[in-house]
């Protein structure tokens, strides 16, 4: 197969997580509002909505001190708040010039930027606006002096910057790397996808027979990276393998086929050393959408073979939205989390599939189970498609 690697490259541990999500300002309570069935989805407050044809989205009320306090726009500031819990859970210990920062986003620091050009505020603020201004506000934070790298594949950039740390690290560029997804609500994208008519005036209900669409959210999600063989204490888990690939076939609609995301998931797989007869949970993009959730399931099928309707499978974006550069990073977290705690979160709103949505997609109330190899996958609009194997910790 074309692309498989030669020799598996080593695991890269994660050490420690830090969010800050519609549902939960750290880590505890978005694990405790998954396992709960909370929802973050309420009418948006932060900026005129009362034109739009869908005015609800997964807004983040209020975020922690250390985010409020912190310079730079909204996007950076909710990088702070997550780096913030993450830092509370595992220290930065490395050389400041051997630490990297890596995060995906598909918006960067827009608001700023629309905030600017629109004469809210001056044209010198639009430099917050810049995609990698949030992530070189967030290395201030840290003090990282290492690599500091924004990657940008639409919704699937939170797992594109876990995989691009994990080869940084393996080519010995960084010793520590903090890497993730982010993104704020903000009305340019808001518009953006009421034009689209992506966006559900119901209830969000990934693989439901009822599914009529997404709301969108905001958030983000940090995790600790290091090369595993360097690690002597504890691990939230490992990244076993990882891979991109693109449809090339619209700009805004996946492959009906799925033949990329499928193609994503099997060099992820080689790339861990596994077949998939080792994956024992997904956490599947799941937007809610009539074409995406077809599209999943039609791929899971086909990876998954004989075995598909016995691998549990969920999505989270029922309770926060789409968080779009948070959104895979959150669900890799949630992964992890999973095998650490015994328990898979359901997918909230879903109560029954259809002909086309037929696998075990976790309904009604959270599942007893340690999944230790888990699949995330991850779509975003121009095609973009991302996996990740995962091995969970037990603590």
């Amino acid at each position: 197969m074309p692309g498989v690697f030669p020799v598996r490259p080593e695991p890269v541990a994660i050490l420690a997580a830090g969010v800050v999500t519609p549902i939960g300002g750290d880590l505890d309570a978005f694990w405790t509002g998954l396992l709960t069935g909370a929802s973050g989805i309420s009418t948006i407050e932060r900026f005129p909505v009362g034109d739009l044809r869908v005015q609800r989205g997964g807004e983040i009320k209020k975020l922690p001190s250390g985010g409020e306090s912190a310079r730079g726009c909204r996007a950076s500031r909710l990088l702070c708040a997550a780096a913030d819990d993450l830092r509370a859970r595992a220290p930065l210990a490395a050389d400041r010039a051997r630490i990297g920062v890596v995060v995906g986003t598909a918006l960067g620091g827009v608001e700023a930027l629309e905030d600017a050009v629109g004469g809210e505020r001056s044209l010198r603020a639009a430099a917050a606006g810049l995609y990698d201004s949030p992530a070189h506000t967030l290395a201030g934070r840290l003090g990282a002096r290492g690599p500091v790298l924004t990657v940008s594949t639409a919704c699937a950039s939170g797992a594109s910057a876990l995989g691009l740390a994990a080869d940084l690290l393996r080519a010995d560029r960084a010793d520590l790397i903090v890497a993730g997804g982010y993104d704020g609500l903000c009305r340019f994208v808001m518009r953006g996808f009421d034009a689209l008519r992506s966006l559900t005036r119901e209830r969000i209900r990934p693989f439901d027979r009822r599914r009529s669409g997404l709301l969108l959210g905001e958030g983000a999600a940090l995790v600790l990276m290091a090369r595993d063989a360097d690690v002597a204490g504890p691990r939230l888990g490992r990244l076993l393998g990882h891979a991109s690939t693109s449809d090339a076939t619209h700009v805004a609609a996946p492959d009906p086929s799925g033949r990329g995301l499928q193609h994503a998931i099997e060099l992820a797989l080689a790339q861990a050393g596994l077949d998939a007869d080792a994956v024992e949970f997904v956490s599947a993009h799941g937007t809610g959408t009539p074409l995406n959730d077809r599209i999943e399931t039609a791929v899971l099928k086909r990876v998954l073979g004989r075995r598909a309707a016995g691998v549990p499978v969920n999505s989270i974006k029922a309770g926060m939205g789409h968080t779009m550069g948070a959104a895979a990073t959150l669900e890799a977290i949630m992964c992890l989390l999973a095998a650490r705690h015994g328990a898979i979160p359901h997918t909230l709103g879903f109560e029954s599939g259809d002909a086309e949505c037929d696998l075990d997609y976790v309904p009604l109330r959270p599942r007893s189970a340690r999944p230790r190899v888990s699949l995330s996958t991850s779509l975003g609009f121009g095609g973009c498609n991302a996996a990740l194997v995962l091995e969970g910790v037990v603590a």
